[in-house]
């Protein structure tokens, strides 16, 4: 069992560019260096080549609830369960992150589970390599909770494995 931290998201497309950015921003913290991170842009269906069958996946994209709620910056923690139709997770990917969690739980069935942390957006933009000035004004905080959150799950992983030894 591994746990793998997945940034997706097009560098190219305004806010949907934060992804990316995260993982340049946290790559070498040292809170994260038992993980492995990857940063694997617009990737869609060939996100399984990077997946074992018992990994815990962690996958870090843009999101906009479709119900409204929260400010662009909020970092919200979804899982598997979370992901329905009436979620509207802003994708400029090959599939958006429902479609991507569908396709990895299918080919993948004995993944030991798939969350997502969620960063909210308002700017997507076609052609665009720079974040919103909202995102930029709360990069502090959003690096900070996005670590947290990578470090909620990835120690109730190791928690549930040494259970089980």
């Amino acid at each position: 069992m591994a746990v793998k931290v997945i940034f997706v998201g097009n560098i190219f497309g305004g806010d949907d560019g934060i992804g990316p950015t995260l993982y340049k921003e946290l790559a070498d913290h040292p809170a994260l260096k038992d993980l492995t991170l990857m940063e694997l842009g617009v990737i869609g269906f060939d996100m399984l080549s990077y997946v074992e069958d018992d990994d815990k996946l962690i996958i870090v994209d843009a999101v906009r609830l479709s119900d409204g709620t929260g400010k662009p910056g909020d970092v919200v923690l979804l899982n598997e369960d979370d992901l329905s139709q009436d979620l509207s997770v802003v994708s400029q990917h090959d599939f958006g992150i429902e479609q991507t969690a569908s396709i990895l739980r299918a080919f993948k069935p004995n993944l030991a589970s798939i969350n997502i942390i969620g960063i909210k957006v308002s700017n997507i933009k076609a052609f665009s390599d720079v974040l919103s000035k909202d995102l930029l004004s709360k990069m502090d905080t959003i690096k900070k909770d996005v670590i947290s959150l990578i470090k909620r799950l990835s120690d109730e992983e190791i928690k549930k494995a040494e259970q089980k030894e």
